[in-house]
């Protein structure tokens, strides 16, 4: 009997466990989590833990919930990418992400970032006393470092992501320990 329910454990540790702890969660992403961009943004660029199936997309919205055009979005293995036709404007921004994962669990994210271009050099035209033009360049100051952001940790994964892997665990322990107390009772 002992060794009956000890194979059956086995069976369901192995079988089920190790589905419930592969969800695919964002591993890297450029812009990163919170970062504050000061050059133009061509590309966005999402890794996941995991591969991704060619389903998966991302959306880019403004502060103000406006959808921004993203060209050619591509998955390749565990990389979400697309690329910005427009340069962004100063702002607060969001990739909202929707993937499937291997294991085909749906999970969702959004990585905040902001854009801070500094104003663009303004270029003025003056006429000499020789009839000569002279172009003029007008600096503007960088930002200062006080102006950058801290990246912050990539976004936390959904709780709902967590919670079948914990009732397995404690499935597991109440079976494990149910076991041990069948071989007490019996001594």
């Amino acid at each position: 009997m002992l060794k009956k329910l000890s194979l059956i454990t086995s069976i369901f540790l192995f079988t089920f466990v190790g589905n419930a702890f592969a969800h695919t969660g964002l591993e890297s992403s450029s812009p990163q989590n919170g970062e504050v961009i000061d050059t133009e943004l061509k590309e966005i660029t999402l890794t996941f833990e995991g591969k991704i199936e060619q389903s998966s997309t991302f959306t880019l919205e403004s502060s103000t919930g406006e959808s921004i055009p993203v060209d050619d979005i591509a998955v390749e293995d565990n990389i979400l990418s697309g690329t910005l036709s427009t340069p962004l404007e100063n702002g607060d921004y969001s990739v909202n992400w929707n993937i499937i994962g291997a294991d085909g669990h749906l999970i969702n994210g959004e990585v905040p970032f902001s854009v801070k271009m500094p104003a663009s050099e303004n270029t003025t035209v003056e006429q000499t006393d020789t009839e000569k033009t002279e172009v003029k360049e007008v600096e503007t100051p960088s930002p200062s470092t006080n102006e950058t952001a801290v990246t912050e940790e990539e976004p936390e994964q959904n709780a709902s992501s967590y919670v079948v892997p914990t009732i397995i665990v404690i499935l597991i322990l109440i079976v494990v320990g149910s076991i041990f107390m069948m071989m007490k009772r019996k001594k």
